[in-house]
C-alpha cells in the first residue's frame, strides 16, 4: 500500500512538473514574441508604451529598457531635425544676404568692363584682374543661387507645378542651353527620342535638373568625348537616360553623389560645389519618380525614371 502511494505521488509529482515545464515554456514563447513585436515597433520608429510596468518580471525590465530607448533615439531625431532646420535657415539666410553684394561687384565689374570697350588702355595685370573678378562673381551667384532653391525646395516654399505637355520639349530646351559648353570641348552629343512623349510634369523644374545630368556629362568629360542622351517608356516608366564617357565614380559612390556637397573621389581639376545632382533627385522626387546612377568600364550612366501614371497614352 504504502509503495502505491509512493508511485503515485512520484506520478503526480513528474506530471505536475513536466505540466508546469510546459506551461513555463509557453509562458516563455509569449513574452519572447511580445519582446520581438515590440524591437519591430522600435525599428519601425512606432511608438510603444510600458504594458507590464510596476511588475517585478524581465519581460517588464527588458519592455522598460525599450520605452527608454525609443524615447532617447526619438529625442536624438528631434535635435537633429531642428539643427538641420536651423543649418538650412542659416544657408539661406546667408544666400539672401551676399545678394545685395554680389548685385554691387557686379555693377562696378561693369564700369570697369564699359572703360576697358571704350577703349581705355590698360596693362595686360587689370585686364586679368578684371576678368578673374567677373569670373569668380559667376561663381558665388551660382552658389548662392543654388543655396536658394535648396532651402525653397526642402521647405516647400516653391511649389512644383505640373502640366500636361510633351517632355521633349522640356529635354530638347535643356540640350539646347548646354550646346555652347558641349562645343567648347568638341563633345559630340547623340539623341535618341521618340515622336512624343505627353507627360504630366513641370517644365522648368524637371528642365533643371535634366539640364544638371547633362552639365556634369560635359563637365566630367574629356575632349572630344561623346555623350548619349535617349527618352523611352515603357509599362512602369519613362526613363531619361545621359550617358556620358568620361571620368566615372568609384564603387559605392553611386548613392553619396546626390549627396549635398559631395564631390567624387576622381574629380581633380573640374570646376563644381557638389549641388547639382543634389537638386536633381530633390526636383525628380518631387515629380514622385526616382534618379539612379549606373557605373559604367568608362563614365557613367545618369537616369531619371517619372511613373507611368505620369504619362499619356499618344
Amino acid at each position: 500500500m504504502r509503495f502505491e502511494v509512493v508511485v503515485v505521488a512520484s506520478v503526480s509529482f513528474l506530471l505536475g512538473t513536466f505540466g508546469m515545464y510546459f506551461i513555463q515554456r509557453k509562458y516563455r514563447k509569449q513574452e519572447l514574441e511580445r519582446i520581438e513585436t515590440l524591437l519591430e515597433d522600435v525599428l519601425n520608429e512606432r511608438e510603444i508604451r510600458a504594458s507590464a510596468s510596476g511588475k517585478e518580471t524581465l519581460f517588464a525590465k527588458i519592455e522598460h529598457q525599450l520605452v527608454r530607448v525609443q524615447e532617447v533615439m526619438q529625442g536624438r531625431r528631434d535635435v537633429a531635425e531642428r539643427e538641420r532646420e536651423e543649418i538650412q535657415k542659416l544657408i539661406s539666410e546667408i544666400a539672401h544676404q551676399m545678394r545685395t553684394p554680389l548685385s554691387n561687384i557686379k555693377i562696378y565689374l561693369g564700369f570697369l568692363q564699359g572703360k576697358l570697350t571704350k577703349g581705355y588702355v590698360a596693362d595686360q595685370v587689370f585686364v586679368e584682374a578684371t576678368n578673374a573678378i567677373e569670373s569668380s562673381t559667376e561663381k558665388l551667384c551660382f552658389l548662392v543661387e543654388s543655396f536658394i532653391k535648396m532651402s525653397r525646395l526642402e521647405h516647400h516654399v516653391i511649389q512644383i507645378k505640373k502640366e500636361k505637355t510633351n517632355i521633349l520639349n522640356t529635354v530638347r530646351n535643356a540640350l539646347g542651353q548646354i550646346q555652347s559648353k558641349a562645343e567648347s570641348k568638341k563633345i559630340q552629343i547623340d539623341i535618341f527620342l521618340p515622336e512624343k512623349v505627353i507627360c504630366v510634369h513641370d517644365p522648368n523644374w524637371l528642365g533643371e535638373a535634366f539640364y544638371n545630368l547633362l552639365d556634369n556629362a560635359v563637365k566630367y568629360s574629356e575632349v572630344g568625348d561623346k555623350i548619349e542622351v535617349s527618352v523611352s517608356r515603357n509599362d512602369m516608366f519613362l526613363k531619361i537616360q545621359v550617358r556620358d564617357y568620361g571620368i566615372g565614380i568609384e564603387a559605392g559612390e553611386e548613392n553619396q553623389i546626390f549627396q549635398r556637397f559631395y564631390r567624387g573621389k576622381r574629380v581633380t581639376t573640374q570646376e563644381g560645389f557638389g549641388i547639382g545632382l543634389y537638386l536633381a533627385r530633390e526636383i525628380v522626387n518631387r515629380h514622385g519618380g526616382f534618379l539612379v546612377a549606373r557605373r559604367k568600364s568608362k563614365g557613367l550612366l545618369m537616369e531619371i525614371n517619372l511613373p507611368s501614371n505620369l504619362l499619356e497614352v499618344c
